[in-house]
């Protein structure tokens, strides 16, 4: 049973609902960042984004690449599936960086270089176009 009134299940409603969440919680952490007297605030909130966003591919995005692979294999010619493909890419490297800045900046001193700032938009553009694949891959699938 879908809560948004498409034809996905509800795992993936709360999980659409629940990126939504982070990224509203993404650009919070950047507005504190933007003070530049925040930092700290800044960084528990972006932990909490990449907490967050580990806890989504765990339950609901990663068992449903790992169950889909063979399927998104044998159509990669499709842009559905080439869509598919990207999302987990642009959104695995994400994470990832997310995790080493979130990790590396423990506890986020009060002096941030520009190469960290780098790292850090660098990070939000790539989880922003994921998001947005994301989407697309969920409007393609569930509502198109």
């Amino acid at each position: 049973m879908s809560i948004l009134g498409t034809r996905a299940e509800l795992i993936y409603d709360l999980n659409l609902i629940l990126q939504i969440l982070i990224f509203l919680i993404l650009l919070t952490g950047a507005y504190y960042a933007k003070r530049r007297i925040q930092y700290r605030i800044h960084g528990k909130i972006m932990a909490l984004a990449v907490a967050l966003n580990a806890l989504s591919i765990v339950i609901a995005m990663g068992p449903r690449l790992v169950g889909s692979l063979s399927f998104l294999t044998s159509t990669m010619t499709q842009s559905r599936s080439q869509m598919t493909f990207l999302h987990p890419v642009l959104g695995g490297i994400a994470e990832l960086l997310g995790i080493i800045v979130v990790i590396t900046l423990r506890p986020c001193g009060s002096k941030m270089g520009s190469r960290v700032r780098q790292l850090m938009r660098t990070t939000f553009m790539l989880w922003a176009a994921a998001f947005l694949v994301g989407l697309a891959v969920y409007l393609a699938f569930y509502v198109i």
